[in-house]
């Protein structure tokens, strides 16, 4: 009888042995409920890269639970060590995982350098000490027309974050609709007696000043993010707000609240190269011009107090580089370069899902080959970020991270350079707005931010640059276009990016 309860033991409970446990001990599972008291673990090893990993009823060891991190599946008690550095457990659907766990696609660490696929509960949000999270799904919320969305009061700097759970859909063109992702915003009010308006899609224009409160939209940002509030003309309201949300899919929403009084200084990162010429895991900070640029980085953000903290580096290997994760074959051509179709990154939400299961408070950079340019866009893109801000403290959404144009940033093998692309797409990732567009619209929400309008294009292209906004904005550090002198901050650009959510 001893026997048999050991043979049935789990490290984190202990269960009495049904009469045909022992049948299922070594029998292939999906998750704990495929093994009737027993526990489902990693199998023996494989090296099939992007092959399922082989799942087995067992008992788990006494190492390391899931959330904790890990380099290999052999420091973990299930044996599975997920690519972006910490253990999980397998899934079959989101009723076996936690209640702000979601059951997930992800990749696990195998022999000789190869993923295997699996699901893994893994965390909505790993937010730092101290944060209030509250996670709540709106039932047939979204009619795939427009709707509204009640948003709480507030009484500190909140984030909400809404996700389409029934459209995962990459943004095909749509000629009905200018709305490419599951959601864009079309206004935020605040719910009182005063109806203020805080952002109205289609007020944007060419105003010296833009919104109370911007929002972002585009044909990449998903999820919806709103940071209230963003800038100091926003409102903190008890009564709530009204969010009006444009959908093409009716089905449920998602909406995750992460709020918090107390502020950090250090920003943890987690750095991922993915086909990027030559560069590994290396030292503390990665290769010398990806740690030369990190130091100016510290500079940079250090006008609002800000420094980079731990940075934790994974290396993608193997066939995910070239295959990258499953999508239509039209397609379907991996993570090195990232490639335009049809206007849009169809890979980079899938390249940012890859960060899924990661269990610390980081923000996920991943340091690609090259991006291609979209035809009517400009020059060369040298980084794109998920989101302003991004879904902070939530890893492995179609919007959880900032993908780098490595090939270009070592061509120039320029810190500085390197350093202001890292630290502008970090600041939109954090809250901050271009302080104006190229085309002059403003969704800049500062009073202390200069004004580049667009009588500045003294070329007539249609297109401001540093030089012609030179004084009015061009040496700020979110002016669009690169400059390696564009690194200043004002005043409230620093109130904001000191408050984000996502520093310890």
């Amino acid at each position: 009888m001893r026997l048999g309860l050991t043979a049935c033991a789990s490290l984190f409970w202990l269960t009495a042995c049904s009469p045909d446990s022992a049948s299922r001990a070594g029998k292939a599972c999906h998750a704990d409920a495929d093994c009737r008291g027993l526990t489902c673990v990693a199998g023996p090893e494989s090296s099939a890269d992007l092959a399922p990993l082989p799942l087995v009823c067992g008992t788990p060891t006494d190492r390391k639970a899931p959330g904790e991190a890990c380099a290999h599946g052999s420091e973990c008690a299930l044996g599975i060590c997920v690519l972006a550095g910490a253990c999980v457990a397998p899934c079959s659907d989101e009723t076996q995982c936690g209640a702000q766990q979601r059951c997930q696609p992800v990749y696990a660490r195998a022999g000789n350098n190869a993923l295997q696929t699996l699901q893994a509960c893994v965390a909505m949000v790993d937010p730092p000490a101290g944060s209030r999270v509250k996670i709540e799904v709106q039932k047939h919320a979204a009619t795939g027309k427009r709707d509204t969305l009640a948003l709480p009061g507030i009484a500190s700097q909140t984030l909400f974050v809404v996700e389409h759970l029934s459209d995962d859909s990459w943004p095909i063109p749509d000629a009905s609709s200018t709305c490419r992702p599951p959601l864009c915003t079309q206004k935020l009010q605040v719910r009182d007696a005063a109806h203020s308006v805080l952002f109205d899609e289609s007020a944007i224009g060419m105003q010296a000043s833009g919104p109370k409160n911007p929002v972002a939209n585009g044909d990449h940002v998903n999820p919806v993010t709103v940071l209230i509030p963003n800038g100091p003309r926003s409102v903190k309201s008890a009564a709530g707000y009204s969010l009006t949300l444009q959908s093409k899919v009716a089905g449920d929403l998602r909406l995750t609240t992460l709020s918090r009084t107390k502020t950090g200084h250090q920003l943890n990162l987690n750095v991922y190269y993915v086909g990027a010429r030559d560069w590994t895991s290396t030292g503390d900070r990665g290769p010398m011009l990806l740690a030369d640029a990190l130091a100016e980085v510290d500079t940079i953000l250090g006008q609002a107090g800000i420094f980079i903290g731990d940075v934790r580096q994974i290396d993608v290997r193997g066939k995910l580089l070239t295959e990258g994760t499953p999508l239509p074959d039209e397609v379907n051509k991996g993570f090195m370069p990232i490639k335009e179709r049809y206007g849009v990154y169809p890979w980079l939400p899938e390249l940012w899902k890859l960060g899924a299961g990661a269990g610390n408070v980081a923000l996920d950079l991943f340091f690609v080959s090259d991006i291609s340019v979209i035809s009517g866009n400009g020059g060369d893109v040298g980084a794109i970020s998920g989101g302003t801000p991004g879904p902070l403290c939530m890893h492995g959404t179609p919007g959880s991270g900032i993908a780098v144009s490595t090939d270009m940033m070592l061509l120039q093998n320029d810190p500085q350079a390197m350093a202001r692309t890292l630290a502008h797409e970090i600041s939109h990732m954090l809250g901050l707005f271009h302080v104006v567009e190229v085309d002059g619209s403003v969704r800049d929400p500062f009073d202390d931010t200069p004004a580049c309008t667009i009588d500045h294009d003294f070329d007539g292209n249609g297109v401001l640059d540093a030089q012609e906004c030179a004084g009015a904005g061009g040496d700020n550090l979110m002016f669009p276009t690169t400059s390696r002198s564009s690194t200043t901050l004002s005043a409230e650009q620093q109130a904001i990016l000191r408050s984000a959510l996502i520093l310890e």
